[in-house]
């Protein structure tokens, strides 16, 4: 049986393994965040910008997070009201699927850089983006879809400003007619790979959208 001594001695030795470990765990974080955002997502072409980049990260994040509807309604609620998305504070928290439709909340808590008047009052609907967006450069061909672009599509109301808001993660297939999506309050792949509603990722085919909305460098914050 080892000696008091000796079992100090070993506790000592562990101790400082750890804290090394600690300290290379804590230097490859710094690494990793220095990164750019296709160091996480191999769909990202070398040119979108870098808050297209940003706000796919955080997409990425929340999918990686798993939230579920309704049963993630913390997190759902802090798309809706936290100042980082809609900053919506008077609505209630969530806690019944369907109470509110966060998929503008999502899309502005991935989109958190930009101004939030922009994202107070435009990001809560598609009819809002329609009518702040539809006549200016903002709006992009679909043809011409890019990773981080914001992506309204059709439901069956087959609304003419679309019912349902989207970011495109990957446009590699867009001439095989669909793109792939992240998105919230939604059906889909979530983030364990199960299917189900809440942050999820799926293909969208280029008939089903309605809208394609590409944020510039204005509507940033400095």
């Amino acid at each position: 049986m080892p000696t008091k001594a000796e079992l100090e001695t070993k506790i000592e030795a562990l101790e400082n393994d750890l804290r090394r470990t600690e300290r290379a765990l804590g230097q490859a974080r710094l690494e990793i965040e220095d990164l750019p955002s296709v160091a996480f997502n191999q769909f990202i072409a070398p040119h979108t910008s870098e808050e297209a980049r940003e706000a796919l990260k955080r997409a990425n994040a929340e999918w990686n997070l798993n939230v579920v509807d309704p049963s993630s309604g913390n997190r759902i609620t802090m798309y809706i009201k936290s100042s980082h998305g809609l900053k919506w504070s008077w609505e209630q928290d969530y806690v019944r699927n369907g109470q509110f439709a966060w998929c503008g909340a999502f899309a502005s808590w991935c989109y958190t850089d930009v101004k939030q008047p922009i994202r107070t009052k435009i990001f809560p609907s598609c009819y809002r983006m329609y009518k702040a967006w539809s006549n200016t450069s903002r709006r992009i061909d679909p043809m011409k879809i890019e990773p981080g672009d914001i992506v309204v599509v059709y439901s069956s109301k087959r609304a003419l400003w679309g019912d349902h808001i989207t970011i495109c993660e990957d446009n590699s297939t867009i001439n095989q007619g669909y793109i792939s999506t992240v998105e919230g309050n939604a059906k889909g792949e979530l983030g364990d790979g199960s299917q189900g509603e809440g942050v999820i990722k799926r293909q969208r085919t280029l008939d089903s959208i309605a809208h394609v909305y590409r944020l510039l460098g204005e509507d940033f914050n400095d």
